[in-house]
This record gives C-alpha cells, structure tokens and sequence, in this order.
C-alpha cells in the first residue's frame, strides 16, 4: 500500500516588482506589526538622504505573501552590508514584517539570510525589530542588543485619561504654559525647517554633543512625512512676538505616535513649552486613531509623561565572519568619541554650559 505523498510548502525569496511598490503601503497593512518606517515614503526619504540602494524583500511560501523585509544595502569600503534600518539615520525600527499564523521567523529570516549574502553578496546584516522570537532568531544565526524606549498609553476616545497618566508635575507645567499663554501651530511649511533644526543644535550643544545629521535630513523627512500625509510639525510661541521657544516633528500613522524630535530654546525653558508641545502631539495623535506613543529612546523627563519602560525592540546582527562584530564595536565607540568631541568644542565655542 502505498503511503499518501505529504505536500512540501514552496517558499522563496524575490524583490517586490514596480506594480508591487505602487501598491507597497497597502500590502503592509496585511502585516500586524507595520509601522512609518516601512512605508514607501519613510524609506524613500532614507535612500536619498543616506545615497543607500533600498531594497524590497518579499518571502513567499506556497504562492502566498507571508513576509516582507525593507531596507538598504550599502558599500563600506571592501564590505557591502544591509541594514533595516542603519544605526544613524533617525529611524528607531524596521525588520521583518509576517503573517503570524502563516510563516515564523525560522521560516523566514534563513531564506531573507540566503538571499542576501548569496544573491546581493551582504556580508553584514543588521536589523531592528520587535515581535521576533529569539530563539528562533539564534538559531537563524542572529545575535542581540537590547534597544530601550519609552511608551506611553493614549485614550483616543478619552483624553482625560491620557492627561490623567501624566506625573503631578508634568500637568502643573502644561497649565503654567497655558496660563502664560504660550501658543501651538500645526507646520505645514519648509521654513519651519531651519527654526527647528537650530534649537536641535542648541540642544546636543548644551548637552556636549554633535548633531549627528544635517538640516537636509529634517527637511527631507519633513517633506516625505507630510507629502504622505504621516507628519504633525509643531511649534510653541510667545504670546506677543509670536518668537518660537519649542518645536517638535511626530509621525502618525492612525495606530502609533512616534516622537522623532522635540527642542526648546533654553533661554524660555521656565515658560515650559515642552510640556505644551508633547500634550499638543498626543492630542492630535489621539484625534488621528493613536493608541500609543513611542518616546523613541531613554530620557528622564519622558515618565512624566506617562512614558513606561519598552524593553520589546532589539537589534539583530548577522555576520559571514565573525571578525566584522568587532570592527562594528571599533567603528560604532569611534563614531561616539569623534561625536562627543565634536559636542564639546562646539559648546566651548558658544560658550554653552552643561545642563
């Protein structure tokens, strides 16, 4: 008798087409985990900011699109490695998008692997993500960092609770600045732009440190971000000279708040524009569908704002030798020396004392 042939699943890796990437945002959406950063727009922004090749992964298995992985591929002297995304370009996560209940990561992640050492000749992966299963990922050969962020609820359908799971002090501040009559404005224009990136200078200055990218960098996700309709730009404003003491660029995406930069002009610090900045970007991240808002890193003054500890982003590392490990710690420590350096010269010269 003979014994019924079990069916083998067929899965493969390929690049997304061009009518692909005309629909690539809305086969996102198929995918729990989707976020800004994997829209055609974010990426787009990176690829000419950053002159990196993006590359649009798609993992097949029995004719079905089970996953998809976004990123970019670039030379490093000899080395060519792929990122999703790069450490430095202002992006806090991207990885691998997937069905849950059709494809794992021991599936995908090898042949994602595969193809990119064997077919584009990566000899360095890197990847941040969330919602990976270690085990699976090690096994994958992949190993780990912790990434720390905050996080921090928000009630769409009722703002007071959100206001509520602000610290004491935070909603003290808040009414201070709107007593005072500090002012808010939605940006929809470029020459929001350089205001906002020299308070981000006045800030790493202050704190001794470089800023690690330049003013195209913002103008260039501002555009993307509002062309595509993801971008609230703020700006807090004196009452009688209408001066900007604070701005702020968040991305929504009806789901998820992502603060990308908040400043504020030390000068007007005691008028607590931050506090009014923040409130105002969760508000019109809650009146967009918003349930959460990722504070993208560490900080003290971010549990103020009902910010709890997010330990659920890590970045994943995959190498064909081992010795590029290494000459990633060398080059990330270097980077960090080099910026700090940087950092306080420039305060020297301004004058600028450390907070």
């Amino acid at each position: 008798m003979s014994l019924p042939v079990q069916a083998i699943p067929l899965s493969r890796v390929r690049e997304a087409s061009t009518a692909e990437l005309r629909n690539w945002d809305q086969t996102l959406t198929r995918f729990a985990q989707h976020r800004v950063y994997h829209t055609i727009a974010w990426v787009r922004s990176i690829e000419k900011i950053t002159a990196a090749q993006a590359v649009f992964l798609i993992y097949e298995k029995n004719g079905r699109k089970t996953a998809c992985l976004p990123g970019f591929v670039r030379r490093l002297g000899p080395l060519k490695v792929f990122g999703s995304p790069f450490e430095g370009c202002q992006t806090e996560s991207m990885g691998p998008l997937f069905d849950e209940k059709l494809a794992t990561p021991a599936e995908f992640m090898p042949a994602f692997a595969d193809y990119l050492e064997q077919r584009m000749g990566v000899q360095f992966i890197d990847l941040v993500a969330r919602g990976l299963d270690a085990e699976e990922m090690h096994t994958s050969g992949f190993t780990d960092q912790p990434i720390f962020t905050y996080r921090a609820p928000l009630s769409p359908h009722d703002e007071s609770e959100t206001l509520a799971r602000m610290k004491s002090n935070a909603r003290n501040h808040l009414r201070k600045a709107i007593k005072s009559g500090l002012t808010v404005r939605l940006e929809h224009e470029e020459d929001f732009i350089p205001e906002c990136y020299d308070q981000i200078r006045e800030v790493f200055t202050r704190r001794g440190n470089a800023v690690p990218f330049g003013q195209e960098r913002v103008r260039v996700c501002f555009r993307a971000m509002r062309d595509s309709g993801n971008l609230i730009a703020l700006s807090v404003r004196l009452p009688e000279t209408n001066q900007p003491v604070a701005t702020g660029m968040f991305l929504a995406d009806g789901r998820e708040l992502i603060l990308w930069c908040w400043t504020h002009r030390t000068e007007f610090r005691s008028h607590s524009p931050t506090e009014l900045l923040m409130w105002t970007a969760m508000q019109e991240g809650m009146k967009r569908g918003c349930t959460s808002l990722d504070m993208t890193g560490g900080g003290d003054a971010k549990p103020k704002f009902g910010g709890v500890p997010d330990h659920s982003v890590r970045r994943w590392s995959r190498a064909r030798h081992p010795w590029l490990f290494t000459a990633r710690d060398f080059a990330r420590r270097a980077y960090r020396l080099q910026q700090r350096v940087r950092g306080r010269l420039a305060r020297a010269g301004s004058g600028t004392l450390h907070e």
